[in-house]
């Protein structure tokens, strides 16, 4: 079952990404800084509670390895298009 979702979800993700191209990226980029912004102001929020730093913190983390991701997939999109647009017919 976990694998027809996998299966699904890659299906569905390149189909976004061959309509939308650059703009798909761009979205996600943007809605990972969004939320990497809102949790940075909420670790003011959490005072000293050990736990709740260490939880947005780890949030923080996995935000940020996320948006390298579509940054670097972002980049893969970019080249592959330069590549076919220079490519001699």
């Amino acid at each position: 079952m976990i694998d027809a979702i996998l299966r699904q979800a890659h299906r569905l993700d390149a189909w976004l990404r061959s309509r939308l191209g650059r703009p798909y990226h761009v979205i996600l980029g943007l809605g990972l800084t969004i939320e990497i912004a809102r949790h940075l102001r909420e670790l003011g929020d959490v005072g000293n509670s050990p736990s709740g730093i260490v939880r947005v913190v780890l949030v923080l983390i996995f935000y940020l390895v996320l948006l390298v991701h579509q940054l670097g997939e972002l980049y893969a999109h970019v080249a592959a298009r330069r590549l076919a647009r220079d490519k001699p017919v």
